[in-house]
């Protein structure tokens, strides 16, 4: 299915609900996908994606920093989404640690997953949870369960963030995020199955680590498109019955990077994975401490609207980042430094609002 075959504008006005995945005892619309262990499996049931009609947009979160700010901030930006079409698919992006994967489960409070889950409940939005390799996956399955508990919902799961870099390659262990050595072979024959076997039970979407590519650089660049090999085998025959999909992130370094960038890396991660299986870009935008909060909104959307070119019902797509306390920010939706919404964010409300466009 190619993106230009149906209007954009007369998708979205197309009124169809968005499918949203919750805890694995109350959902109805999704049957168990649990592979028997003494009949031959027939495959992955296909994901669920009857109810959507675009591309999910959303914001990566910080979640767990300023928590009762940060969401105060955050009703008062969504409940000026205009379009109750767009709102139902707005998506926020929070983690397994309290950053990325730098600390472990404890750092989430009861309080500030109710502060999260009211915001939920409040907005009608989709969370996605990033699982922390940090962490051991029973304390991530506990993390996840705390989550549904209190009233979560989450489409999926992301099976950790940039295992990719060379600082997990070299197994860096002056960085606190870095706790041991992760190639794309230890990434998916051993991290994947441990964690899964505690994750299987709530019966949601996997989105496996891809790399974003760097065509300047060959060298760096042959090594990322060989972890996705890797990950694009796995998925395809290793794993064939498992419901497995792809992220990725794709940063603009600097303004005229737009240009030139390969956006066509989306199109060729697709071709790599089964059909009918999504693509998640969970972390997009500009990084360049040149620009201003509005140049930096500006030149996001631009970016955004390229890689929408490329993007399917039922991908997604998360603007980085909506709330950030740091002076120095360029990137945030949502500062205290302005109270609210930066001018970035304004930009990106705007955008939603024009549906997308």
């Amino acid at each position: 299915m190619k993106w230009v075959t149906i209007p954009f504008l007369s998708m979205l006005l197309a009124g169809v609900p968005a499918m949203r995945c919750g805890h694995p005892v109350r959902e109805k619309d999704r049957s168990e996908r649990a592979p028997s262990t003494s009949q031959v499996d027939p495959g992955p049931e296909p994901q669920d994606t009857s109810g959507w009609n675009h591309p999910y947009f959303g914001f990566n979160a910080k979640g767990s920093v300023d928590a009762d700010q940060q969401t105060a901030y955050v009703n008062k930006f969504f409940d000026q989404i205009n379009n109750t079409d767009i709102k139902k698919d707005i998506v926020v992006r929070v983690t397994g640690g309290t950053i990325s994967q730098t600390t472990s489960s404890t750092g989430w409070s009861d309080s500030m997953i109710k502060a999260w889950t009211d915001v939920q409940k409040r907005q009608g939005i989709h969370f996605i949870y990033v699982v922390n390799g940090n962490d051991s996956p029973v304390d991530q399955a506990g993390e996840i369960q705390r989550w549904l508990d209190a009233g979560a919902h989450f489409d999926m799961l992301e099976m950790m963030n940039e295992y990719y870099l060379p600082k997990y390659a070299k197994g860096d262990l002056s960085k606190p995020e870095v706790t041991s050595k992760v190639t794309a072979e230890s990434y998916v024959n051993d991290i994947l199955p441990k964690f899964w076997k505690e994750l299987d039970r709530f019966n949601l979407p996997y989105y496996l680590i891809f790399a974003p590519s760097k065509p300047d650089q060959q060298k760096a660049n042959d090594l990322l498109m060989h972890w996705n090999e890797v990950v694009a085998d796995a998925i395809n025959n290793k794993y064939a019955n498992k419901q497995l999909n792809a992220t990725l992130h794709l940063y603009l370094r600097g303004a005229g990077d737009i240009s030139g960038f390969d956006y066509d890396q989306i199109d060729r991660v697709r071709k790599q994975l089964p059909s009918g299986r999504h693509i998640a870009i969970t972390e997009a935008g500009v990084i360049d401490p040149s620009l201003d909060t509005q140049q930096a909104g500006e030149i996001s959307i631009q970016h955004y609207k390229n890689i929408l070119k490329h993007l399917l019902p039922g991908d997604y797509l998360l603007d980085q980042v909506l709330y950030n306390p740091s002076k120095k920010s360029n990137t945030a939706a949502l500062s205290p430094e302005a109270q609210g919404e930066t001018l970035k964010g304004k930009a990106v409300l705007q955008f939603i609002n024009n549906r997308l466009r």
